[in-house]
């Protein structure tokens, strides 16, 4: 991991949208892609109130349906890869159709129900794939995987949501086992499955989730493989499925995925592209695991796919009110929520609203009983003057890892929409750019929207859930400034080493200075006990993600948010100093342009862990920055270990 400053290896493509390397930006835009299809979808039984699924995960053949983005001297239509991909081999109840896409199955249920997942191993243990090794800081272990639920307030423990478990294939042999064991304990390095189980508490925030592997070394290799699917959480009395227009809405699932396979092969059924460590990682002496050094790619993919598909069309009808879950499930990209007219089309934008953030309803106290949900401004804030402004910035920058469940409207005329990546041909562009259609004069879109007039016979959703409705669902309590310290108690600084801790890869990503160490805790929180947390960059573009427990913003630089917002995953940019030196993958800071002085804007906001004690992690969800080693090992403990906070119902609940 040699490649610090460039983009290449350790920001690794924030550019999702542009073919990094010999592809180029295609010279046309396109118009109207095939119909985007929605991933094969289960739901829980209400009569057990449980769900159980098992999932396979084998390396095959899967057609990314759509226009190639290679070079004409490959195919151009429906590239066939080769991916380590999930599918739902059976479940109880039944799924409601098969799965064909590189996208896994999506899972809902109800607070609490109970879902059991048997997580099968179907690969093949092989050394060259480093499945033998064991590194804090070097890619390694493909054929190793677990499963993560991201967002879900769950146990961290077995056998729910424990990351630090590692299901090996079942050829695996003894050797690499008893390392495993000798680092992270025999309970958690298991051969071939693994079932899971896990509690949804009865009180649990109806929304957007999802799931992927968590495999330490290997979680960029296993979301370019397109290991991952949604969770949904449905809550009918007190979440947004209890809302008339969202119950009446047609709903849109999009998984944002990033395959990054090496296109020299001929991406056809015969010769599938390939996903490998150089592709992913480009680290010609890690990635060779002993032997030789490998040669860099000269074509890498890394233009984004929406549920398996490349630029998929979304069909709406004038003034239609769509409910769109969307998941950056890529790598480390940032991908901006503004939605920008193509061709001739002269009508507004559709309106995207924002009903909830990672998981939580966005609720805003000082509504009016007739104000819509806040609404995503079609332009960043280039230099933010107020918390309306920050706000406006939080929910246009969808960063890896997070989600939002939106309500989009579509404009009183025809039109046709693309939704773009934050860079052209490769290149970032700067804040003030972001959202202008001059600036993807010949760029492709991810996904295009196309506007039709209605007709007559045909009955479809036009409503917007109010604000007060929002208002009256079930979020996490609010936590108050009596609970607040008044100075940070916590702190993250994200960086990177020289050769410290990992010669072979030219460094080390390091949390505060320090590499992931699963033997000892890194950082103790307590139950109950409220922290304010800081964190900041001193190089690069990060994403802040904690499991088991969301967190309250409280304000970026020296602006406040208007109001408490929910997240579980959080963009942490450098600006100012560390963006003029050049070590920024995504322009500008959320807090402005250039910030005077500022060598990387301090994001604040407020935790408090509740109902769980164990071992869970935090880390930077450009996750190839993790799999260099930026993650810390966190333990939840008891009270009885530090000051008790108020505490109380952990999520309020509102009668209808």
């Amino acid at each position: 991991m040699t490649e610090k400053t460039t983009g290449k290896l350790l920001p690794v493509r924030l550019a999702g949208l542009a073919i990094i390397g010999a592809m180029t930006a295609p010279a046309a835009v396109l118009a109207d892609g095939a119909p985007l299809q929605m991933p094969q979808s289960v739901s829980s039984d209400q009569k057990t109130k449980s769900l159980k699924v098992d999932l396979e995960v084998k390396s095959e053949a899967y057609t990314l349906l759509g226009p190639s983005p290679t070079p004409n001297n490959s195919t151009q239509n429906n590239p066939v890869v080769t991916a380590r991909g999930i599918k739902l081999t059976d479940s109880q109840p039944k799924a409601s159709q098969p799965n064909g896409l590189l996208v896994g199955p999506t899972l809902r249920f109800r607070p609490g129900d109970k879902l059991d997942v048997k997580l099968i191993n179907s690969l093949s243990y092989s050394e060259s794939e480093g499945d033998g090794s064991h590194s804090m800081t070097n890619p390694h272990g493909f054929d190793v995987i677990n499963l993560h639920t991201h967002g879900l307030h769950v146990s961290p423990n077995s056998p729910s949501d424990n990351v630090l478990l590692s299901i090996y294939p079942q050829d695996t042999p003894f050797t690499p086992i008893e390392r495993c064991r000798q680092e992270s304990g025999k309970a958690n390095c298991v051969t071939g499955q693994y079932k899971y189980s896990y509690a949804i508490p009865a009180n649990h925030p109806s929304g957007t989730y999802w799931y992927h592997a968590h495999k330490h070394g290997a979680v960029s290799m296993h979301l370019a493989d397109g290991f991952a699917g949604a969770l949904i959480v449905e809550d009918p009395i007190h979440g947004l499925e209890s809302l008339p227009a969202v119950k009446a809405a047609h709903e849109q699932i999009l998984m944002l995925q990033e395959v990054q396979y090496d296109g020299v092969h001929s991406g056809t059924a015969s010769d599938p592209y390939q996903i490998t460590c150089m592709s992913v990682y480009g680290n010609n002496t890690g990635c060779a695991f002993g032997g030789s050094p490998l040669p860099s790619p000269q074509i890498v993919n890394s233009a984004l796919s929406v549920n398996g598909q490349f630029q998929p069309s979304i069909s709406m009808r004038t003034n239609e009110a769509q409910l769109w879950r969307v998941i950056n499930g890529t790598i480390g990209n940032v991908v901006p929520m503004c939605l920008l007219p193509l061709g001739n089309t002269t009508a507004p934008s559709p309106a995207s609203y924002v009903l909830a953030t990672d998981g939580i309803a966005l609720q805003r106290p000082t509504a009016s009983p007739i104000d819509l949900p806040v609404l995503i401004g079609n332009t960043p804030a280039a230099n933010p003057a107020n918390g309306n402004d920050i706000l406006n910035n939080e929910l246009l920058y969808l960063a890896a890892g997070q989600r939002l469940d939106l309500m989009v409207k579509a404009p009183a005329t025809p039109g046709t929409y693309g939704l773009y990546d934050s860079t052209v041909a490769g290149k970032h562009l700067p804040i003030g750019q972001l959202c202008q259609t001059s600036a993807y004069a010949n760029a492709t879109p991810i996904l295009t929207v196309s506007v039709t007039d209605s007709a007559s016979d045909i009955v479809y959703n036009t409503a917007i859930p109010s604000q007060a409705e929002l208002n009256k669902l079930t979020t996490p309590a609010t936590i108050i400034a009596e609970q607040s310290p008044q100075l940070p108690t916590q702190g993250v600084v994200y960086g990177f080493t020289t050769n410290t801790y990992a010669g072979k890869d030219g460094g080390a990503s390091v949390v505060n200075g320090r590499v992931f160490n699963p033997i000892r805790s890194q950082r103790d929180l307590v139950l109950n006990q409220v922290d304010k947390w800081a964190a900041q960059s001193a190089v690069d573009t990060h994403m802040f993600h904690i499991h088991i427990n969301s967190f309250q913003l409280v304000s970026r630089g020296q602006l406040d948010y208007p109001f408490p917002v929910w997240r579980d995953t959080l963009l942490v940019n450098c600006a100012g100093v560390a963006e003029k030196n050049g070590g920024c993958s995504f322009p500008g800071g959320l807090t402005g342009a250039n910030p005077s002085g500022n060598y990387g804007e301090v994001v604040q906001f407020l935790q408090q862990p509740l109902d769980y004690t164990g071992s869970l992690v935090e880390h930077c969800h450009n996750v190839s920055h993790e799999d260099n080693g930026m993650m810390e090992l966190v333990q939840i403990l008891p009270p009885a270990h530090g000051k008790k906070g108020k505490s109380g119902n952990p999520h309020k609940v509102h009668s209808h």
